[in-house]
């Protein structure tokens, strides 16, 4: 592998977006892959050389990357590979030189697959505190946008819904950003509603739910 300056990669994505994405890396255990880490270090304004990542990147990101000492220059080797491989189909662009580093900015199709990344690994956080409300999602989709449709109820369901109706799904735990972001990705926001209920006398949706409230309740 040839030696190179340090690459440095330009934060263009949106607050909520790369928010999004260090919840994800922290939290989802699934998520945790050298090319995921590679496209998180791009999103969150990383820097790529032998040993060092931007400073404010999270912890969790630098386990992934430079876990053990040992293993340093084999998991460097491996992002300066995906990195190379994300540059070849255009997914960056070169910008400039500048203070020693070769910067480089997500391109219209970075910035899709990164969107594409954070919908596949999307999660809803267990909250330290229940504020004993429900989430409700109720949608109605036309025919014409089956697709999204089918789309949507997979989603709903990997993240942890429960289907009480066809077309109503619910969840107790705060989820507002995921729902916006899965219906930005989707286009459906028209068709999409979210409510919040105060009370669950549905004795189906309580049970299904019990671990996840005990685990709240436990917590708190």
């Amino acid at each position: 592998m040839p030696k190179h300056k340090p690459i440095k990669f330009e934060e263009t994505l949106e607050l909520s977006l790369r928010k999004k994405i260090k919840e994800i890396i922290t939290e989802n255990k699934k998520a945790k892959t050298v090319f995921n880490a590679t496209l998180a270090l791009i999103a969150l304004g990383g820097i790529l050389t032998v040993g060092a990542v931007a400073p404010g990147l999270i912890g969790e990101l630098n386990k992934i990357i430079y876990g053990k000492k040992k293993e340093r220059y084999k998991q460097y080797r491996e992002i300066w590979e995906r990195f190379n491989i994300l540059k070849r189909r255009g997914h960056l662009e070169f910008i400039k030189e500048e203070n020693g580093y070769l910067i480089y900015c997500l391109s219209q199709k970075g910035k899709t697959i990164i969107k594409k990344f954070t919908f596949d690994e999307l999660l809803i956080s267990i909250p330290k505190e229940w504020d004993k409300k429900w989430r409700l999602v109720i949608f109605d989709i036309p025919e014409l946008r089956r697709k999204e449709r089918v789309a949507l109820r997979k989603k709903l369901q990997e993240i942890g819904f429960y289907q009480c109706q066809k077309s109503v799904w619910i969840h107790p735990f705060s989820c507002n950003e995921e729902i916006e972001f899965i219906k930005d990705i989707l286009n459906i926001k028209p068709f999409v509603k979210l409510f919040l209920v105060e009370e669950m006398t549905d004795g189906k949706v309580l049970y299904h739910f019990r671990n996840e409230i005990k685990k709240v309740i436990t917590k708190s």
